[in-house]
């Protein structure tokens, strides 16, 4: 298979399970939470009391949604968005750089545990733990598009290698 072929492939499954986890999300979760997002799209973070108002919104079909269908979207997507990045990284020659986009795909599985974790438990009591983790999956991804871009833009300056 050619590499086009395999980043033609591999961007269409992110997307189509990020379609997925975006509809699913918006049309049934949204509503079963009160009309709030899901606490690991907070992009600046929370605490112990916004998390628990979000859990006491959060009917049990929405806690159902969110531990099953939602749960295993969401452990689809990180890692098939992190090799996607991580292998355009590769690609362009910055082997080395292509890690970042793997750190971002642990970050966000180890979010989805303990949201997970504290959705069974009914336990806001690691909202700080999760707040952390939430953030810092932003940041990552953040930090790895921002490389992708740069080592796109040094490739097309100066070839494949320095």
């Amino acid at each position: 298979m050619s590499y086009r072929r395999y980043i033609r492939l591999l961007g269409a499954l992110t997307g189509l399970v990020y379609a997925a986890l975006l509809g699913v999300g918006l049309i049934w979760l949204v509503p079963a939470g009160g009309g709030q997002l899901p606490p690991d799209t907070w992009i600046t973070g929370y605490d112990e009391a916004r998390l628990s108002g979000w859990l006491a919104a959060l009917t049990d079909g929405g806690r159902a949604l969110y531990l099953g269908p939602i749960g295993w979207l969401d452990t689809l997507f990180p890692p098939l968005l992190g090799l996607l990045l991580a292998s355009a990284i590769w690609r362009l020659g910055r082997g080395w750089l292509a890690m970042v986009p793997f750190l971002y795909t642990a970050t966000d599985l180890w979010e989805n545990a303990v949201l997970a974790g504290i959705l069974r438990s009914n336990d806001a009591s690691l909202a700080d733990h999760a707040s952390s983790l939430t953030q810092g999956k932003f940041a990552l991804l953040g930090l790895a598009l921002a490389l992708l871009w740069m080592v796109w833009r040094d490739h097309r300056r100066n070839g494949p290698y320095y």
